[in-house]
């Protein structure tokens, strides 16, 4: 798959990934990752490095030397394995993974709790865990996708609902897969929820109990994204 970043120096690199904290010494010069707070890199990370993938937007942008992208999430990557860098476009292919493109739909009262799901038994992955209202992307539109997940899921109908904020996509990896979230807030004034059997519980929580639960991969980011967010 390839991931969006940002440009941050010039230039085509490829080799296995070096991620930070890692004891192990790679067999060949690698893609070394590096911290936010890490760039630019200093004469003993630049040593024998191919690239650099970056963590976030760093402060100071530019650099010389190997090509360099940032704006990405280290945890996004496996230690060894064999990514492709371009500078210029700001994007790095991660050799061995797909893409998955999933809709995230988190409802919020008027007391602002929002509503959490627990996934059941039957589904296909991350059972037992907490989640939004969320869904595979099969409609034409993220939004649409959302809106029927929606009724599916807590049989709330158009009339109950109001869009609040639309996030940019989050990026969350489980083993080969990267999952691309499309996040969406939507208001409401009814509590009233009827599961189907892709969930076994159903609370309303404030958002600051997403960091205490067992959720689904990058839950409190998606919210984050949408949380302050206009609707675009």
């Amino acid at each position: 798959m390839s991931l969006p970043g940002v440009p941050l120096a010039p230039g085509r690199a490829d080799g296995p990934v070096h991620l930070p904290g890692d004891r192990r010494a790679p067999r060949l010069p690698p893609v070394v990752a590096l911290r936010r707070e890490d760039w630019p890199p200093g004469p003993s990370q630049s040593r024998g490095a191919r690239g650099f993938v970056v963590e976030g937007e760093p402060h100071d942008p530019a650099a010389a030397g190997p090509p360099a992208v940032g704006g990405l999430d280290l945890d996004l990557f496996r230690e060894g394995e064999t990514v492709r860098l371009d500078g210029d476009a700001g994007t790095v292919i991660v050799e061995g993974t797909q893409e998955l493109r999933v809709v995230t739909a988190f409802v919020e009262r008027v007391d602002h709790r929002i509503l959490l799901l627990r996934r059941s038994a039957k589904v296909g992955s991350f059972q037992g865990r907490w989640a939004a209202v969320s869904g595979y992307l099969e409609d034409p539109t993220p939004l649409a996708q959302a809106e029927r997940e929606l009724r599916e899921e807590t049989g709330l109908a158009h009339d109950d609902l109001e869009l609040r904020a639309v996030g940019r996509p989050v990026l969350a990896r489980d083993e080969r897969t990267i999952y691309v979230v499309h996040p969406f807030r939507f208001g409401t004034r009814t509590d009233r929820i009827q599961l189907d059997w892709e969930h076994t519980e159903a609370e309303w929580v404030l958002p600051a109990e997403l960091r205490r639960r067992a959720t689904v991969p990058k839950l409190e980011r998606a919210w984050e994204a949408v949380a302050a967010r206009p609707k675009s």
